[in-house]
C-alpha cells in the first residue's frame, strides 16, 4: 500500500468516526498530490483528505479508510497581487496565515469559518464553510475565481484564473465547493479579496421571543447599511460566548464599513431593535465574542450538531420545532439554524426539524459521537439531481477511493 508509516499517536489524531488509517501521504504540490492519488487508485486504497481537521467530522461514517492524505506540505502563498485584489494559495494554507498576509496590505478575505488558526483553505472549500457573514458577503463560491484539483487518474485540472472576470471553467469550480473531497483533492485556489473595513461596531438586542428578532435581522439585511453578520443566540449559547443576559434570545449585529456608515448603521439597528420590542445592550462588546460565536458552530466529535437551512418563509416553523433541550445559534437572514442537542434526543430532533422544513430545506448532522452517528441519517433524502452527482462520482473517481461513503447518498 502506498504512503508512509504512521505512528500510533498519529493514527489516533487522524481517527475518523472510529476508523484509523494504515498509512499517511504528505504531497508537497498539486502534481505530487495527483501522483499520490494515482498510486492509491491502483490498489485501490481509500483516501480521506486532512487539512486542519476542523471539518473532518462532517459526513457519514466512512465506508473505508486506508490513507490519511495530508495537505500540510502544500501551504504556500503562490501569488498575490494587492493592486488587483487577487491571490493564489495552496490548499493546506491556514486561514490565519492567509489573513495575516492580506492584512499587511490592508486587505482581507471576508470568509470566517470556525477555528481559522487550524482551518485550511482546502477544508473550507471542501466543506463550503462560510462563517457568519454569509448574508452580506456571500459564500465561498462568491470569492473563488480559480481552482486546481488533483484526481485519481494522476492528472491535475485547472479552472478559472487570476482575474475576477475570468469565467472559464466556472462549473468545475462549483463542482468541488462543498463536495467534501469526494470528487478530487483541491490543491490550489485563486481568490478575489477586498479592502479591510475602516470601522466596526456591535449592537446587541435582547428579546423574549425569537420571531421579533428574526424580523429585525431579515429587515436590516435588505438595507443599504446591512450588518456584516446577524446572529440570534439563546441565553445558553450567549453564555458560552462569554456574555450573559436575562432575556431568552439575543440578536447580535456586527456593523462594518467607513466610520460614518457604521455610525448610521448603529442608529438604524438600535431603532429597529427597540421598535420590535427588544432592549439594546449598552456595554462594550469584546472582539472575543464574535470569535466564540464563530467557533460554536464547528463540528466536534463529542457534540451532536445539527444544521438546518431553509427558505426564509419556512424559518418561523423551523424555529417553532426547535426542541426544548437544544442550544441554538442561527443566521436568520440566511435561513440557517445551528443546534446542539443531547445525543439521546438527536434522532427525534432530526425528525422534527426535517418535518418542519417540509421538503423546502435541508437538515444535516454536522457532527455526532461515534456511539450515535451510525444510527442517524446524516444527509437526509438525496436531492432530485442525485443521479447526476452519482454519475460525476463514477466518472472522476471510478474506484471510489475518495472519502468513500461520506457524502450524500453514500457517495
Amino acid at each position: 500500500m502506498p504512503g508512509h508509516q504512521i505512528s500510533v499517536q498519529q493514527q489516533q489524531l487522524m481517527r475518523v468516526d472510529g476508523l484509523l488509517p494504515s498509512k499517511v501521504m504528505r504531497p508537497e504540490d498539486a502534481d505530487e498530490a495527483a501522483e499520490g492519488l494515482r498510486l492509491c487508485d491502483l490498489v485501490p486504497a481509500a483516501v480521506i483528505v486532512w487539512g486542519g481537521g476542523t471539518q473532518i467530522r462532517l459526513g457519514s461514517v466512512p465506508g473505508r479508510y486506508d490513507i490519511a492524505f495530508s495537505t500540510e506540505g502544500m501551504a504556500r502563498l503562490l501569488e498575490y497581487e494587492p493592486a488587483d485584489l487577487t491571490c493564489r494559495v495552496e490548499a493546506g494554507m491556514r486561514l490565519t496565515d492567509l489573513e495575516a498576509t492580506l492584512a499587511a496590505q490592508g486587505q482581507r478575505l471576508p470568509l470566517d469559518p470556525p477555528h481559522p488558526q487550524r482551518a485550511t483553505v482546502g477544508g473550507m472549500i471542501a466543506a463550503n464553510a462560510n462563517g457568519l457573514g454569509r448574508a452580506r458577503y456571500g459564500t465561498v463560491r462568491d470569492w473563488v475565481i480559480g481552482i486546481a484539483v488533483a484526481y485519481p487518474s494522476g492528472k491535475v485540472a485547472r479552472a478559472g484564473g487570476k482575474v475576477v472576470k475570468n469565467v472559464a471553467g466556472y462549473d468545475l469550480m462549483k463542482l468541488h465547493i462543498g463536495a467534501l473531497g469526494t470528487l478530487g483533492v483541491v490543491a490550489e485556489v485563486n481568490f478575489k479579496v477586498q479592502a479591510r473595513p475602516e470601522a466596526q461596531a456591535t449592537v446587541l438586542g435582547h428579546f423574549d421571543a425569537a420571531l421579533p428578532a428574526i424580523g429585525v435581522a431579515t429587515g436590516l439585511a435588505h438595507q443599504y447599511l446591512a450588518p456584516s453578520a446577524a446572529i440570534l443566540l439563546d441565553r445558553h449559547v450567549l453564555w458560552a460566548c462569554g456574555l450573559t443576559a436575562d432575556w431568552r434570545w439575543t440578536l447580535a449585529l456586527k456593523l462594518e464599513g467607513y466610520a460614518r456608515e457604521v455610525d448610521a448603521a448603529r442608529e438604524l439597528a438600535v431603532r429597529s431593535v427597540r421598535e420590535a420590542g427588544g432592549r439594546v445592550e449598552g456595554q462594550d462588546i469584546p472582539a472575543a465574542f464574535w470569535n466564540a460565536a464563530r467557533d460554536w458552530s464547528a463540528p466536534a466529535e463529542e457534540v451532536v450538531l445539527l444544521r438546518a437551512v431553509t427558505p426564509l418563509l419556512r424559518l418561523p416553523a423551523l424555529v417553532a420545532a426547535i426542541p426544548g433541550d437544544a442550544q441554538t445559534l442561527s443566521q436568520p437572514a440566511s435561513g440557517i439554524v445551528d443546534l446542539r442537542v443531547p445525543p439521546a434526543s438527536a434522532a427525534i430532533a432530526l425528525e422534527r426539524l426535517r418535518g418542519a422544513a417540509a421538503g423546502e430545506g435541508q437538515v444535516v448532522v454536522m457532527s455526532a459521537p461515534g456511539s450515535v452517528k451510525p444510527a442517524l441519517d446524516v444527509w437526509g433524502p438525496p436531492p432530485p439531481g442525485f443521479p447526476i452527482m452519482r454519475a460525476l462520482k463514477q466518472a472522476l473517481d471510478p474506484n471510489g477511493i475518495l472519502n468513500p461513503g461520506r457524502f450524500v447518498g453514500g457517495i
